[in-house]
């Protein structure tokens, strides 16, 4: 689809970028008192283990939610996939569970089917989402507004790092999250910092590219996901979004001379895996771009460190949207209405 801003800070997709800061200072002082119910809330059920439920950019969201319930309170996390209810109306027992359903509409029929189903079942059903008078915020047992206001581009970025914030808000106090304050604090002057660069070096390479591979690992694969998304649907670039772990079962395979790849950092314990896999590749041709890394003979593309390592990629997220963007107009075509899409979708 032809461009209708060639200015890429015409774009509503900019615009609602920019305003990811302060969507996040906003929602950390909103959502305080009520995530301190919630968490008190959680801890007196005492659960045996999580469910997230989500589609698109929500989905990694619950992605990120994983690596957060996992590694910082200590229960298994799966993912519910909504069709169990929807298409097959299979009756799971989900007693002594945390049901959580992210979206941003919350209005998308299998999402609904499957949280009420849940409910019915047993769950505990937290609803993650930022229209507060959807149906799925009126059916759940405790809503998580994310607040991030209208979000008219199609291509969901403040909704999305906004519900990752809001998911990392509410582990951090269902553990104590005390020690993590400052850091939630902080994250809006970060984010700001990030917005501020440019990755002006990167667009023109991949311009008149047809594939992408983003690389990362642990709680980075969150930011990959949603990344590779992004490219596709504001780009038309089939892009994909692997664990440095997972590329090496195969998906390496088609990373020839030439091929961009996108390596994320993490700045934790999986960073040194990622910059493994960057180096294997680049001997093997391929063209990396290293956000926030560093990796010789890669193209560095600044991204500043987190407040604390597990939101780095939120951080990550805020940089590569402003360059989404910037990609998308110089492909020539409108991020604000990718073709096929439209801003709710409604899977049966």
């Amino acid at each position: 689809m032809p461009a209708s801003h060639p200015d890429p800070r015409g774009t509503r997709m900019f615009r609602e970028s920019h305003e990811i800061a302060e969507v996040i200072d906003r929602q950390y002082q909103r959502n305080a008192a009520l995530i301190e119910q919630i968490a008190v809330e959680l801890q007196r059920l005492a659960p045996k283990f999580v469910l997230t439920c989500a589609r698109g950019s929500s989905d990694h969201a619950a992605t990120y939610a994983k690596y957060l319930i996992e590694t910082r309170v200590g229960l298994a996390v799966c993912s519910f996939a909504p069709s169990v209810s929807s298409l097959y109306a299979a009756r799971t027992d989900l007693r002594e569970s945390v049901f959580i359903a992210i979206s941003q509409s919350g209005r998308s029929p299998d999402l609904l089917c499957a949280s009420r189903s849940a409910k019915a079942c047993g769950a505990y059903v937290v609803a993650v989402v930022n229209d507060e008078v959807s149906p799925l915020a009126s059916l759940a047992d405790s809503v998580l507004p994310i607040g991030a206001g209208p979000e008219r581009s199609v291509a969901a970025t403040k909704s999305c790092v906004g519900a990752m914030f809001a998911l990392y808000h509410l582990c951090a106090r269902w553990r104590g999250g005390e020690a993590v304050a400052g850091a939630m604090a902080a994250l809006p002057a970060t984010l700001a910092e990030a917005w501020s660069l440019d990755w002006d070096q990167a667009v023109a390479p991949l311009r008149d590219a047809g594939q992408a591979l983003i690389l990362s690992r642990g709680i980075g694969l969150a930011g990959a996901q949603e990344a590779a998304l992004k490219l596709k649907e504001t780009c038309m670039i089939q892009a994909e979004g692997f664990s440095a772990a997972e590329v090496r079962h195969g998906p390496m395979t088609i990373v020839g001379a030439g091929f961009p790849v996108l390596s994320v950092a993490t700045f934790d314990a999986s960073q040194e895996s990622i910059d493994s896999v960057s180096r294997e590749l680049l001997g093997g041709g391929a063209r990396v771009f290293a956000a926030g890394g560093a990796v010789d003979g890669a193209v560095c593309l600044p991204v500043p460190g987190a407040p604390e390592p597990n939101l780095q990629p939120l951080v990550f997220l805020q940089a590569f949207y402003k360059f989404a963007n910037a990609l998308s107009v110089c492909r020539g075509l409108d991020p604000d209405q990718p073709r096929n899409l439209s801003k709710v979708t409604k899977t049966v």
